[in-house]
């Protein structure tokens, strides 16, 4: 790892990956489901659920609470994994012949129209939580593949394995800062404005955007490595 932590500005680079990608990504799952059951209304989304799949695939995703009214789990609709199952080949293979960064940025910017319709969904129809994660799902699914094909692609081939190693620097930085949108997750929601954490979540990831596409025009674009 010092090998690769002795280039400045590979090093400079993972650590903006941490702060301007992986934070944000790992703050929609720390508080995604959370925000779901504590500020939605879990029931309307049961009847939302039921009225496009039917009443055994909505009960499958449900729960029935002591007053009798069936509401949706969070968790089990809170993650992009069912998205990225159903599409992941699809959405790669439509970005494939974009070049990698262009590529990578487009899906953070995808990501944080996500962020804002999840803020929407709870001051206008909650149904628009399933579209908000579908638009982050498709946002995660453009960036984070490329970016790491980014970097195997700039490491020297024979190093090409500890380089792709190194990006879970990055993903580290992020998921050890991220706590610092639950904190201020708690703060907005107590002050009765949870929706605030998204558009505030939202705007971090466009400054991302701006700051790498500054850091690539200042310190100049990575280099495909030669054999």
């Amino acid at each position: 790892m010092g090998v690769v932590l002795s280039d400045a500005k590979f090093a400079i680079f993972l650590l903006l990956l941490g702060l301007f990608f992986w934070l944000p990504f790992w703050a929609f799952f720390n508080i995604c489901a959370i925000y779901v059951d504590r500020n939605l209304d879990t029931a309307q989304l049961y009847m939302n659920f039921k009225a496009v799949f039917g009443t055994s695939v909505a009960g499958f995703f449900s729960h029935e609470e002591e007053d009798g009214v069936r509401r949706i789990l969070d968790e089990t609709i809170a993650h992009t994994g069912w998205i990225i199952m159903l599409l992941q080949v699809f959405v790669s293979r439509a970005v494939e012949r974009w070049p990698a960064m262009p590529s990578f940025l487009w899906g953070l910017f995808v990501s944080a129209v996500g962020f804002v319709i999840l803020g929407l969904a709870k001051v206008s129809a909650p149904a628009l939580v399933f579209l908000g994660i579908f638009f982050f799902a498709i946002g995660e699914m453009m960036a984070s593949p490329r970016i790491q094909e980014y970097i195997t692609w700039i490491a020297p081939k024979e190093k090409a394995g500890l380089y792709m190693g190194s990006n879970f620097l990055a993903v580290c930085i992020g998921g050890l800062t991220s706590g610092a949108y639950t904190w201020l997750y708690g703060r907005v929601r107590d002050a009765g404005n949870p929706d605030y954490i998204w558009y505030i979540m939202a705007a971090h990831v466009l400054i991302a955007i701006l700051v790498l596409t500054i850091f690539v025009r200042v310190a100049g674009e990575f280099k495909e490595q030669e054999a």
